[in-house]
C-alpha cells in the first residue's frame, strides 16, 4: 500500500530525530537503570535468595558471644576473635556477669578516644615500702670518740614497724647537716603494742649534736614483707584446692605459678597496678580490666599499702591484663550516670543494692517502701536515684516518686498519662 504524500515528510521527520536522539534515548534508560537498581536488586534477592536458617530473625533478635560479650550480630554467625557460634537471645535480655565483675561498660573506639582512655598493663616491679622514724638525737654513753656515733628513740606505726630489722640500714636528714649523705642503723625494735624502735647514726664529720631533731628513712621490698607472703601463701592454698576438684592439669599450673612467684619474689619483684587504675569508692576498690577492645568490666579488688604510683596486688588481678589507667575515674562516671550501660547484666546493680531513702522529708518507712516498689521515674523512665532523687510528689491523691525536681510539672500536667505506667 502506498504511502500518501502528505504523510512522507511527517515519517521521514520522526526518522531524523529519532536517530539523532539514540543517543540520548540510551542514556536517560542506563540513568533510569541506575535509579531503579535497588528496587530492582531487592526484588531479585526476594525471587532466588533462600531464607536465613537458625531461628527466626527480627527486630527483637539478636546473636551474641558468650565468650566474647562485646560480639553482637543481627544474623547467625561465628565469633571473628574465638570462632564460637554465636548464641541467640533476645535484645535487652540480661547476662550474668563473671565473678568478681561488679559492672561493664563498653564504648566505641570514637568515645574512648575522646575520654583520653589508655591501658597500662598489671606486671610485676620492685616495689619499697618506707617507713620514716624522727626523734632528737642523744649521746651515746661511754663513747670516746672524736665524734662518736648518736641515737635517739621514737614510737613508730605498726604498719611501719611491720618492715623494720634490728640492722636495717637507712638515710638520715638533718637541718644541720643540708644534703650530706648520713647513715643510721636500726638498733633495737620493741615488742607489740609499744612499737618503739631505736636508731644509730654514724656522725663520721661530727656535724651532729645532742639535741638536733632528724629525720631517718628505711625502705623494706614489698616482696619481703610477712604480709606479702602470707598472702601468697593463702592464694597458693587457694588455686592448689580449687585445682584438685578440677583437674591435676589445674593443680600442677597452680604449683607452676606459685613457683615463678616465689622466684620473683626472691628478686624483690611484686605484682602491682598503677595508681591511676584505682577507684576508691569509700566500701571497696574497683579496676577496670579492659577484657576485649573497647570493653571493660569493673573489677574489685584487694590492694596493699601504697607505694609510689603503684599498688601491690594482693587479689583480683593476673599478670598480663591490661586495665585503664588513664580515664578510669571517666569509665566509672559512664557506670554511675548511665545506668542503662551495665543494667543488661546480673549483678551490675551490686556496686547500689537497693535505691537510696527518699529525700528530706520523706523518709517514712512507708515512702521508703514505696520508692523501692516503684524503682523507676514514671516521666523519664530511669532509676529513682539517677538524677539525685528521688523525690517525693503527690498527685490526684497519689503518693508519685520522680527522679529529678524537672520531672514534677510534667507529671501533674499529664497525669493521666505517666500514672498508669506505676506498679499496682
Amino acid at each position: 500500500m502506498n504511502t500518501p504524500s502528505a504523510i512522507r515528510p511527517v515519517l521521514r521527520a520522526i526518522t531524523v530525530v529519532l536517530a539523532r536522539a539514540r543517543f540520548v534515548l540510551l542514556v536517560g534508560g542506563v540513568l533510569a537503570v541506575f535509579a531503579a537498581w535497588p528496587f530492582l536488586r531487592n526484588t531479585w534477592d526476594k525471587l532466588t535468595l533462600a531464607a536465613p536458617t537458625g531461628g527466626a530473625v527480627s527486630s527483637a533478635t539478636e546473636y551474641w558471644c558468650p565468650m566474647c560479650p562485646g560480639v553482637v550480630s543481627d544474623w547467625p554467625s561465628k565469633c571473628p576473635v574465638c570462632n564460637m557460634a554465636l548464641v541467640r537471645r533476645q535484645k535487652g535480655e540480661m547476662i550474668p556477669l563473671p565473678d568478681g565483675v561488679v559492672a561493664r561498660v563498653q564504648l566505641s573506639p570514637y568515645r574512648l578516644m575522646l575520654a583520653g582512655v589508655r591501658t597500662a598493663p598489671v606486671e610485676f616491679r620492685k616495689l619499697e615500702a618506707e617507713a620514716t622514724v624522727a626523734g632528737r638525737l642523744e649521746a651515746s654513753p661511754g663513747s670516746l670518740d672524736s665524734s662518736p656515733p648518736l641515737t635517739f628513740s621514737a614510737d613508730v606505726f605498726e604498719r611501719d614497724a611491720a618492715g623494720l630489722r634490728v640492722g636495717q640500714q637507712g638515710t638520715v636528714e638533718c637541718d644541720a647537716a643540708p644534703g650530706d649523705a648520713l647513715t643510721c642503723h636500726i638498733v633495737d625494735v620493741g615488742p607489740a603494742p609499744d612499737r618503739r624502735v631505736r636508731v644509730r647514726v654514724d656522725n663520721p664529720h661530727g656535724e651532729l649534736r645532742p639535741g638536733l631533731f632528724v629525720v631517718a628513712r628505711f625502705r623494706t621490698p614489698v616482696a619481703q614483707l610477712d604480709s606479702t607472703g602470707r598472702h601468697e601463701r593463702n592464694r597458693w592454698r587457694d588455686r592448689v584446692a580449687l585445682g584438685a576438684i578440677a583437674s591435676p592439669d589445674a593443680t600442677f599450673a597452680a604449683l607452676a605459678d606459685a613457683a615463678v612467684r616465689q622466684a620473683l619474689a626472691r628478686e624483690g619483684l611484686t605484682l602491682c597496678v598503677p595508681e591511676p587504675a584505682v577507684i576508691d569508692t569509700g566500701t571497696r576498690r574497683v579496676v577496670y580490666v579492659e577484657s576485649m577492645p573497647g570493653m571493660f568490666d569493673a573489677v574489685e579488688v584487694r590492694l596493699g599499702r601504697r607505694c609510689g604510683d603503684f599498688y601491690p596486688v594482693v587479689s583480683g588481678l593476673e599478670p598480663g591484663q591490661r586495665v585503664a589507667a588513664a580515664g578510669a575515674v571517666l569509665l566509672d562516671a559512664e557506670t554511675r550516670l548511665n545506668p542503662s550501660v551495665a543494667a543488661s547484666y546480673f549483678g551490675a546493680a551490686t556496686r547500689a543494692a537497693a535505691p537510696p531513702a527518699p529525700g528530706p522529708g520523706s523518709a517514712s518507712d512507708e515512702d521508703r517502701l514505696l520508692a523501692e516498689k516503684q524503682k523507676h521515674c514514671p516521666v523519664t523512665g530511669e532509676p529513682l536515684d539517677s538524677m539525685g532523687g528521688p523525690v517525693k510528689v503527690v498527685v490526684d491523691g497519689r503518693t508519685v516518686f520522680v527522679c529529678c525536681k524537672s520531672c514534677e510539672k510534667p507529671l501533674r500536667a499529664k497525669a493521666a498519662q505517666y500514672l498508669p505506667k506505676l506498679p499496682k
